[in-house]
């Protein structure tokens, strides 16, 4: 029997899962190493960017994966779908264990919306809407948490696939 060219060994819901968590534990260890050494880790430094690059990282390793595992090929949308579902599994353990995590210590984010409103103020803020913005971004944290973290995902998904994607050049019957 001849083995398909076209059909893929591998899924990509099963590589984008097994990433998804791989990005989830690396993103929490270097959360947790932020907040042992004194950085708070929802702050506004250039640190931050730290953690775009490993899921950079993570993207183009989960995308070599797939073309290793598979039958060496992947499109650009195999690409973008990959991206997506590593940043949505990685998005929802963060989440998680950044919720337990404030439970247990709820000055992280405390200190961050202070930092936050205090930079406002700075910026000629009247008090009463750095107010009204601290409590509204209080109220929708979570909310940005999601959507900031699949827009992320979506950029470098997006922008990655143009240089990873491989085509197969056999047309798929």
């Amino acid at each position: 029997m001849e083995e398909n060219l076209n059909e893929s060994k591998t899924s990509v819901w099963s590589v984008g899962l097994k990433f998804g968590v791989i990005l989830a534990v690396v993103s929490i260890c270097f959360t947790l190493v932020r907040t042992i050494l004194g950085d708070n880790p929802y702050g506004d430094d250039w640190k931050k960017w730290l953690g775009v690059i490993i899921m950079i990282v993570v993207v183009v390793l989960a995308q070599k994966n797939f073309k290793d595992s598979g039958n060496g090929y992947m499109s650009y949308g195999q690409g973008l779908g990959l991206a997506m579902v590593v940043t949505i599994v990685s998005i929802v353990i963060g989440g998680i264990f950044s919720y337990v995590y404030n439970l247990i210590d709820p000055t992280v984010l405390e200190d961050a919306f202070k930092q936050m409103a205090e930079k406002m103020e700075e910026g000629g803020q009247k008090e009463e809407q750095v107010a009204v913005a601290m409590e509204w971004t209080k109220k929708l944290f979570w909310v940005f948490y999601l959507i900031g973290g699949i827009f992320m995902g979506f950029i470098i998904g997006l922008i990655v696939s143009i240089f990873t994607q491989k085509t197969n050049p056999e047309p798929s019957i």
